[in-house]
């Protein structure tokens, strides 16, 4: 063996066997390898992305833009690993509009974001898009009331009262020439007191069609609708208590309204002819002055309108009248009596008035009556409480206080 190792031949042989096997090898193909290659090595797919939504780069502040479609079509293709890999990442398919002037413009669509590894088409590429300058006006804030036939019987409504009463519009120039209106709406159906409400307003053109696109600031507003209940407008009458210093008299009293309106149900309104009760305290009266009165609700009203008036009250120095000889009316005979004035015999009375000397100059017999009242009285003998009707500022004193009145039967 030692002999064989130490011979030239031997070892040239061996040496060639070796790099023969080393040839063969490295020649023939390798199964393994090209299996695992066939593994590993993806084949190419496709995935497509129906109505993707189109992002809008541009000047907000300045610019509006219209007629763009809102998503686009989108073709990915490459290995498996790259539309894994877009799924998962936040691609983006967008128009950069911030470089170009208003007008019309064809822009094309680009994306961003997605793998390298895949291509992506876009349907369609180009786009038509308009850009606009953006601008404001302002608008008054109306209101329409929605079913005002169907409030109760005798209630209306007053004018809405919105807050705030201006609102601004803003949008394309093209749409804000259009705008012709800015509308909330209310439903006052069966109100029978004030409505409130917070309303959405919207806007309108010449043909109350609503125009789309522009926005509102600020878009939601108040609304106050006063409701009026049935209400009769009737004159007011003092009720004086007390008594001026001696030696004062009142020229004439100012009412600021005259008239106040009452308000309840109809049926009570129509028998309703002054609204009084309201005190009126001479005494504390010495001098010209104007003072503010309460105005009390009726029973069975809802309110008056307004709560109080002002009486402005001018005085002056006292001063008389007297008249001779005032017939005395008897009022309230039954039917089928009749009576006759036993004292005075002469069924007359002197009387003296007393006031201001311009109220006092004015007034002529006519002007007042004395008179005595026998409603409810029987047959008989009756003493009554001399009464008297006549001009407001003015007392009286008569010669006779008390009046004998006979009533018999008429048929007698």
């Amino acid at each position: 063996m030692d002999k064989l190792l130490t011979s030239n031949w031997f070892v040239k042989i061996i040496s060639f066997l070796l790099a023969l096997m080393l040839y063969t090898i490295v020649a023939m193909p390798d199964a393994s390898t090209s299996t695992t290659n066939d593994v590993l090595q993806p084949q190419a797919e496709s995935e497509r992305i129906p109505n993707m939504e189109l992002e809008v780069l541009y000047d907000e502040e300045n610019v509006v833009v219209s007629d763009l479609p809102e998503t686009v079509d989108v073709l990915v293709e490459g290995r498996t690993d790259g539309l894994m890999l877009s799924k998962l990442t936040n691609k983006e398919i967008y128009v950069d509009l911030r470089n170009l002037t208003p007008g019309q413009h064809l822009v094309t669509v680009k994306h961003r974001d997605f793998p390298e590894n895949v291509d992506v088409t876009i349907d369609p590429v180009r786009v038509s898009v308009t850009i606009e300058e953006k601008k404001s006006n302002t608008f008054q804030a109306g209101i329409n009331l929605l079913k005002a036939e169907e409030l109760p019987e005798g209630y209306s409504t007053e004018e809405p009262i919105v807050s705030p009463k201006t609102v601004t519009v803003t949008g394309a120039s093209s749409k804000l020439e259009q705008v012709a209106f800015v509308r909330g709406y209310v439903n006052v159906s069966d109100a029978k007191e004030e409505v409130n409400e917070r309303i959405t307003l919207n806007v309108y053109d010449a043909n109350m069609e609503e125009i789309q696109g522009l926005s509102i600031d600020p878009a939601v507003v108040d609304v106050k609708v006063p409701v009026t209940a049935p209400f009769k407008k009737v004159p007011i009458k003092l009720d004086q208590t007390g008594k001026l210093p001696e030696g004062t008299s009142i020229s004439s009293i100012e009412l600021e309204p005259k008239e106040v309106s009452v308000f309840g149900p109809e049926e009570e309104l129509g028998k309703l002819e002054f609204l009084d009760g309201i005190p009126l305290d001479l005494s504390e009266i010495t001098k010209d002055t104007t003072i503010e009165l309460d105005v009390p609700v009726p029973d069975g009203m809802k309110k008056v309108d307004p709560e109080t008036v002002k009486a402005k009250i001018t005085v002056g120095k006292e001063d008389e009248k007297a008249f001779e000889d005032v017939p005395i009316k008897v009022t309230g005979i039954s039917e089928g009596l009749a009576a006759n004035i036993s004292e005075p015999e002469q069924g007359s009375t002197n009387m003296t008035l007393y006031g201001v000397s311009s109220v006092l100059d004015t007034i002529q017999n006519g002007d007042f009556q004395a008179y005595i009242d026998a409603s409810g009285l029987s047959e008989g003998e009756h003493e009554l409480e001399l009464q008297w009707n006549g001009p407001s500022y003015v007392r009286w004193s008569g010669s006779d206080k008390k009046i004998k009145l006979r009533i018999e039967n008429s048929s007698s």
